[in-house]
């Protein structure tokens, strides 16, 4: 029996979001695996879902029978509108939390986390020992502001929230060293409090060689919207010759607002251009595995995770010198970095599939590297510690709360 954090974790999912939609996305089974590891050390999960039943069913496929029991789902089964469910979530996840006296709440994103403000109140009210961690995958506030501009209202509000959320928080978790210090300046945070804990990959899976590599195969997943300058790929791979273009092929897998309008440029700029729609995690890390390079020229990122996943399957990557992008990627070494521009994209491909050798050496320094700092064994240490931590800052939080109040 491994050593407990606490009695039970409470993980709120993003806003609106399910284990359903994490299916149809093909990420359930990634997502699910750290907290997997996690149940190990708590005597209950409860997740807080913004599905209807219907997560039960795929909840109870994620776990033994001899642990069913202790995973409890607070779903939207009554079908509220979203307000009225979310007013309802705090005093559920208290009955779920009966009989038990210490509690880690965890947030899956900024994005709508704010919710876990209530529930870790009415568990205090209820006399439990409480640590809140607010952990992001990415700046909500900021990639909000990038879509709809620093002085929208949508911005404002959306920073309200995350503010809201990191002040009340025992524990601020962000991906990147960036995203941890951008958080602590914009809300005045004690650095005591904060931890910077990278995504995961899933190393069960062994990087390929380069003879297991589909000739010509270039590939790139994840959403199809403007910040990810998909177009860049596209007009990347039309300035290329026709003979080298006619060897090429560029499978992109994803969804999004601009997917028709993608699909008109390639076909009008006559671009070896693939469109697939969403697969399975692990069908995906297969394409990874055989594509011989990977490519991405987003404008922000937060922890990429789809490039890292690429790096730890041993594909060579060429991306964007960007915010996010940039830190994950050691040009000349792990991958190459360029401007974010059709021609600069061009060069680095082209010189990649020119070398072979290159290709291999990039391929294998990346997945070594990333393999060693990212895989789940090691984050799951960084994920531990940091449960531990909010726990315990938490319970002085409560205790002096008890304090003023008497």
């Amino acid at each position: 029996m491994m050593p407990s954090i606490a009695d039970s974790l409470v993980l709120v999912l993003t806003e609106g979001m399910s284990l359903g939609a994490w299916q149809e996305s093909g990420l359930l089974t990634r997502e699910w695996a750290l907290y997997a590891e996690l149940l190990k050390r708590y005597r209950r999960l409860v997740v807080v879902s913004y599905a209807g039943a219907s997560d039960q069913a795929l909840l109870d496929s994620l776990v033994s029978d001899g642990d069913r029991s202790r995973v409890v789902l607070v779903c939207n089964d009554m079908g509220l509108p979203i307000e009225p469910y979310k007013a309802s979530v705090p005093g559920r996840v208290r009955i779920a939390c009966q009989a038990m006296s210490s509690v880690v709440v965890k947030t899956n994103q900024m994005q709508g986390g704010d919710l876990a403000v209530p529930i870790v109140q009415a568990l205090r009210e209820a006399g439990l020992q409480v640590g809140l961690i607010a952990r992001g995958g990415y700046l909500w506030s900021r990639f909000v502001a990038y879509e709809h501009g620093p002085e929208s209202l949508r911005a404002r509000e959306c920073a309200r929230r995350e503010e809201t959320l990191c002040r009340h928080a025992d524990m601020v978790v962000g991906t990147t060293d960036e995203m941890v210090q951008d958080l602590s300046w914009r809300y005045g945070l004690d650095p005591l409090q904060t931890a910077m804990i990278p995504n995961y990959v899933l190393t069960d899976r062994p990087a390929s060689e380069s003879c297991e590599r589909e000739r010509g195969l270039l590939l790139y997943a994840g959403q199809l919207v403007a910040r990810k300058r998909v177009d860049v790929l596209i007009r990347a791979l039309a300035q290329m010759s026709p003979e080298l273009r006619s060897r090429l092929r560029l499978e992109i897998y994803g969804s999004g607002p601009d997917e028709r309008r993608l699909k008109l440029l390639a076909q009008e700029l006559a671009a070896p251009v693939h469109f697939r729609p969403r697969i399975l995690h692990d069908e995906l890390l297969a394409r990874m595995g055989a594509c011989l390079i990977y490519l991405q020229a987003s404008e922000l990122e937060g922890h990429p995770k789809t490039v890292i996943e690429a790096m730890a399957a041993g594909a060579p990557v060429v991306v964007a010198d960007t915010p996010g992008l940039g830190s994950v990627v050691q040009h000349g070494v792990t991958g190459l970095r360029c401007s974010p521009e059709p021609d600069q994209f061009r060069h680095a491909i082209e010189e990649l599939l020119s070398d072979e050798d290159w290709r291999d050496a990039l391929g294998s320094a990346a997945s070594a590297s990333v393999r060693a700092m990212y895989g789940l064994p090691k984050i799951l240490t960084q994920e531990v510690a940091a449960h531990r931590k909010a726990l315990a800052i938490g319970i002085q939080r409560g205790q002096g709360d008890a304090a003023k109040i008497a």
